[in-house]
C-alpha cells in the first residue's frame, strides 16, 4: 500500500516570488502607449496606459484595462465616450506627466500639453500623437480585484505616419520598422525592432 499523495500549498512568500516573477516575464511583451482622456460636465481627465489593444475588428472593439474606481474609470462610465491618443516615439514627457500622481486634476493638467477639444464631445485630443481614436464604452469586465476592462466600440479616428512609443520590459522605447523577408511569403511584412 502506498502513502497518500498530499499536495502542499506554496507559502505566502513562495506565492509573491511567483507572481512577481510572472509580472517580470509579461513586461517582456511590448505594447503601445496611450493616453485615455474623458470629460463630464466640468470633469476633466487623462491617464497613460500600455493596455489599449483591438479586441475585435468585426465589430470594431478596443479594450483598456483601467485601476477599478479610478478617476478616469468612473468619468468614461458617466460620459461613456472617450478618446485614446496614441503616443509618438517623441512623446514619452506627455506619457510620464498623464502617469504622474501628483500633477494637477481637472483642466489644469492639460496645461503643459498641446491639445485641442473634440468637436462634438469637448474631450482633450492631444496634439502630435500617430492617432487619435473616440470610442463608446459598450462594457465592463472586472478583472479580480484591481481593475476593470473597459471595452469600447470605435466611432471614428485620425492617423499619421510615425513610429509608436512602446512599453518593453517597464520602459518606454522608440521603435524601428524593417522589413523581413519571410521563408514562403511573396513579399515582406514589417517588423519592429526595438532598440
Amino acid at each position: 500500500m502506498t502513502a497518500p499523495v498530499t499536495a502542499t500549498r506554496p507559502t505566502a512568500t513562495e506565492h509573491d516570488q511567483r507572481l512577481q516573477a510572472l509580472r517580470g516575464i509579461s513586461r517582456q511583451l511590448p505594447t503601445g502607449v496611450a493616453v485615455i482622456t474623458g470629460a463630464y460636465g466640468d470633469a476633466v481627465h487623462g491617464a497613460t496606459v500600455s493596455t489599449a489593444s483591438v479586441l475585435s475588428q468585426q465589430p470594431l472593439r478596443l479594450g483598456i484595462s483601467l485601476r477599478h474606481g479610478s478617476y478616469l474609470t468612473k468619468l468614461v462610465q458617466q460620459r461613456a465616450i472617450f478618446v485614446v491618443n496614441v503616443l509618438s516615439c517623441r512623446q514619452a514627457a506627455v506619457a510620464d506627466w498623464f502617469a504622474d500622481p501628483e500633477r494637477p486634476r481637472g483642466l489644469r493638467q492639460f496645461d503643459y500639453v498641446p491639445w485641442t477639444a473634440h468637436e462634438q464631445t469637448g474631450i482633450p485630443v492631444l496634439d502630435g500623437t500617430l492617432a487619435h481614436i473616440t470610442c463608446r464604452l459598450t462594457n465592463v469586465i472586472p478583472l479580480g480585484t484591481s481593475d476593470d476592462l473597459l471595452v469600447a466600440e470605435v466611432l471614428e479616428g485620425h492617423g499619421r505616419n510615425g513610429r509608436p512609443l512602446i512599453n518593453f520590459n517597464g520602459q518606454l522605447h522608440d521603435v524601428e520598422f524593417r522589413s523581413v523577408i519571410r521563408p514562403g511569403r511573396r513579399q515582406a511584412s514589417a517588423v519592429t525592432l526595438l532598440e
